[in-house]
């Protein structure tokens, strides 16, 4: 008898929805607050990491998790993407340390790679505070809180990274890295240079465009000039003919901003093309 009457009481929870056998799977939830104590998981297989890459620690789509068991943090898959609308782009990093000292350098942005089971950096963008013998502790407040940019790679025969570049405080050190084992020293002229020369390159002149293709409608010349980032130009690359309107492409020049296109004399607008080889349609 009891268990008869206990069949019929589970039966009435569940045609009532008081009980499921299974978890529903909602298709939209709205909420006005959600508080996550452990893990959050966005993926469609219901895995945290992309399958074989788990060791990577590559997710599968967002993971997130708290710090009540170990390291916490926040891991996306491919691209973090953001938009403001009548807003500019800002991205800051906090950093605090547990004493309510200031920290100097409240953290970095690298570029890895995963060699020998681990991931290691390979350059380095370090923003920082400068030295308190620049500008005293006591000096530090919310209208004074200067700081500076420390650019820094790994190279080969060297286990620390080395700081290429130093920048800050209108002044800038360039050089070898390494020194003293802090990386470069301050600068306290608007350029140094430590361990090397100032070498000035000219834009050399571009060579002859190559035509890759042309639709046959009549003859024409093309050419092409260089201009550096001041708008300085070169002279004119030797001319390559075309039998109608064409479609080129040349070597990238070493100190190029933008390419000017000559058609039979005549300066067509300028052109900014990506990539070691620059591919460009002429459209009359």
């Amino acid at each position: 008898m009891k268990d008869r009457l206990l069949t019929i009481v589970l039966s009435v929870a569940a045609t009532l929805g008081i009980m499921k056998a299974e978890p529903e799977r909602y298709q939209e939830l709205e909420v006005d607050r959600l508080i996550v104590r452990d893990e959050l998981i966005v993926s469609d297989t219901g895995k945290i990491w992309e399958e074989g890459y788990e060791e990577h620690q590559i997710p599968r789509g967002i993971y997130a998790k708290s710090l009540a068991d170990g390291p916490g943090g926040l891991w996306v898959r491919s691209r973090l993407i953001k938009g403001e609308i009548d807003d500019p782009f800002d991205d800051r990093f906090h950093a605090l340390e547990r004493k309510g000292v200031i920290r100097q350098a409240p953290g970095h942005i690298s570029w890895n790679v995963w060699l020998d089971g681990a991931w290691r950096q390979m350059a380095i963008l370090q923003g920082e505070g400068v030295e308190f013998s620049e500008v005293p502790r006591e000096q530090w407040n919310g209208s004074t809180h200067p700081g500076r940019i420390r650019f820094q790679s790994f190279r080969p025969g060297h286990q620390e990274p080395l700081t290429d570049a130093l920048i800050g405080q209108g002044r800038m050190t360039l050089g070898g890295g390494g020194y003293g084992g802090g990386g470069l020293p301050l600068p306290t002229h608007v350029l140094e240079l430590w361990g090397g020369t100032l070498q000035s390159h000219e834009t050399k002149s571009p060579n002859a465009p190559r035509v890759l293709s042309d639709d046959g409608s009549g003859a024409h010349t093309y050419a092409l000039v260089a201009v550096d980032a001041e708008g300085r130009r070169t002279i004119s690359s030797p001319s390559v003919e075309a039998k109608g309107i064409a479609k080129l492409a040349w070597d990238s020049v070493a100190g190029a901003d933008q390419y000017i296109v000559v058609r039979d004399g005549q300066e067509l607008s300028a052109v900014r093309v990506e990539g070691a080889e620059k591919i460009w349609q002429d459209a009359q």
